[in-house]
């Protein structure tokens, strides 16, 4: 069974309107899909690269947040 897409379309994300709750949510999630992956022996670089890319993007938005949030734990 082949579960890939051959295409390299670029989809974005506007992490604008998620909650706090659920960027933390889905930024575990993704880490947990990346280690169960990785301990299948799934290997889907395109799919991987996408998974890790949302998953640093879901960490920014989510640190930014806290940043503005909390001025004085700026730089930690």
């Amino acid at each position: 069974m082949n579960l890939t897409e051959s295409s390299n379309t670029v989809q974005h994300v506007s992490l604008e309107q998620v909650s706090p709750k659920h960027l933390n949510d889905l930024e575990r999630c993704i880490q947990d899909l990346l280690a169960t992956m990785r301990k299948a022996k799934l290997r889907d670089t395109t799919l991987q690269e996408s998974l890790s890319l949302l998953e640093q993007k879901l960490g920014e938005a989510r640190r930014a947040r806290f940043d503005e949030s909390n001025p004085e734990y700026r730089g930690y």
